[in-house]
């Protein structure tokens, strides 16, 4: 009876927060709500096998930042789910963007039909589709042709900054880009009808915090037209 019941306290105490084997990582101590500041009270560290990709170890490296989505307690609290602070402000007191270096902010008109009906917010992430005219690259029978050309797109602000605390349907968004690819999407802009679609914060990948080595800063942007649009895209060839 003895050896039973010590077997049992055994099995026991391994269902216990804190006791299981595995990677001690951040989790949520209690339900995190998105778009809010992540208090040191809300986390704690607890073994989880296997740890997730992203995972973190230490509670300082995520506190003070903001959540993307919900993150339910008991939850690993992981890099994509997670936004620097700055990102989730919705007011004008902020003294600048939170721009890494390397990237730019730009801004891009939206609306209710372009827009996925006004549902995008601030660290949220776009799916950009263009619909292009191959006439506007010189070659062959002029059609229409739809491609993606940007995916997992940062939404930093919506609307101007007089409107960040209203409702409804903004007019514009401003989104986080490296310097290259900010001048094939004016080029776009220019020359094509986009329109957008609202990724899964499951598909989040992590905001950057080092600049993107295919374009390591702003002066590697080296302007683009018709022939650079089409090798990159291939409008005229499928």
């Amino acid at each position: 009876m003895l050896a039973f019941a010590a077997a049992a306290g055994l099995a026991s105490l391994s269902l216990l927060p804190g006791n299981s084997s595995g990677a001690r990582v951040v989790v949520a101590k209690n339900d995190i709500a998105a778009r809010t500041k992540i208090q040191a009270s809300d986390l704690q560290l607890s073994a989880v096998n296997p740890a997730p990709k992203q995972a973190f170890t230490s509670i300082s490296e995520v506190v003070g930042k903001g959540a993307r989505v919900d993150i339910p307690a008991g939850d690993p609290v992981s890099a994509n789910l997670i936004a620097p602070g700055g990102d989730l402000l919705s007011t004008s007191d902020v003294a600048f963007l939170p721009i890494p270096s390397g990237y730019v902010a730009l801004t891009v008109p939206t609306g209710e039909l372009v827009g996925v009906g006004g549902y995008p917010q601030v660290g949220d992430r776009l799916t950009m589709l263009a619909t292009v005219n191959t006439s506007v690259f010189g070659s062959g029978a002029p059609v229409p042709v739809v491609r993606t050309v940007f995916t997992n797109v940062d939404i930093l602000r919506v609307g101007p900054v007089a409107a960040q605390n209203s409702t409804g349907v903004s007019s514009s968004l401003t989104l986080l880009m490296n310097g290259c690819d900010a001048e094939y999407l004016f080029w776009l802009l220019n020359n094509a009808a986009l329109k957008y679609t609202l990724e899964s914060p499951k598909d989040y990948s992590a905001t950057p915090n080092q600049p993107d080595p295919a374009c390591p800063s702003n002066s590697s942007a080296g302007g683009v037209g018709p022939r650079e649009v089409d090798k990159r895209w291939h409008f005229t060839s499928g």
